[in-house]
């Protein structure tokens, strides 16, 4: 006879162990689908990441090398064979190792005295480069066409630079600007440049920068702009 006194069990639920089971597999199901595209990306971003910091490596190597092989071609050529050297490792150079190259080339070209390689290879350097770089190399392009006598045009690389340039090279830019618009008869300009290097306290030959402040404001007063025809 049965035990009345027992209190019966809950009756069991007997969709739960199906239902379970079911869960388990959809999650397994989703876990196959998915752990390998996941995976792939993971290994994917790893790979990229890895490939960039070889590629940062293979490149600051390059630049070293680069370097190495300036060094090399000035101390063992020189004129002519020297600036061929250069223009050949310009080449294969890097784009981070080329402003060093171009560099080079210009002061290469300019103590051969191939200007015009010069002027091309200080116009290339302006136009790749910024900061500091990018001012030295104008300065450069101004004074390859002072050389050639095209002091206009020289203006106008001067007076962009001054533009754009740092504090450091603005002295530099306004004696430049000075010699330059004087030997054009532009002697306002000359005047400009002139009495903003006497603005710098620094500088050691004051008595001459006055002299030619006087004699620039005494010729611009005049009206005598020469001609640069």
């Amino acid at each position: 006879m049965a035990d009345q006194t027992k209190i019966p069990a809950a009756p069991r639920a007997e969709g739960a162990p199906a239902q379970a089971a079911e869960d388990h597999s959809l999650l397994a199901r989703l876990v196959v689908a998915y752990w390998k595209p996941a995976a792939i990306a993971a290994l994917v971003a790893l790979l990229a990441s890895g490939s960039l910091a070889l590629y940062q490596k293979y490149q600051a190597s390059r630049i070293a090398e680069v370097t190495e092989k300036i060094g090399k071609i000035t101390v063992e050529k020189k004129g002519p064979d020297q600036l061929a050297a250069l223009k050949a490792l310009l080449a294969e150079a890097p784009s981070g190792a080329r402003d060093g190259v171009l560099l080079e080339m210009a002061r290469s070209a300019q103590d051969a005295g191939d200007m015009p390689a010069a002027a091309l290879a200080w116009a290339d350097l302006a136009k790749s480069s910024d900061g500091a770089l990018h001012s030295l190399a104008e300065l450069g392009q101004a004074a390859i066409l002072i050389e050639n006598g095209d002091t206009a045009a020289a203006l106008k690389v001067l007076e962009k630079a001054r533009s754009t340039a740092s504090k450091p090279f603005l002295l530099a830019i306004d004696r430049q600007m000075a010699v330059s618009a004087e030997a054009a008869g532009d002697f306002k300009t000359a005047l400009d440049s002139y009495e903003r290097m006497k603005s710098e306290s620094s500088m050691q030959n004051m008595s001459y920068i006055e002299a030619k402040i006087e004699a620039m404001r005494a010729k611009a007063q005049a009206g005598g702009q020469k001609s640069n025809s």
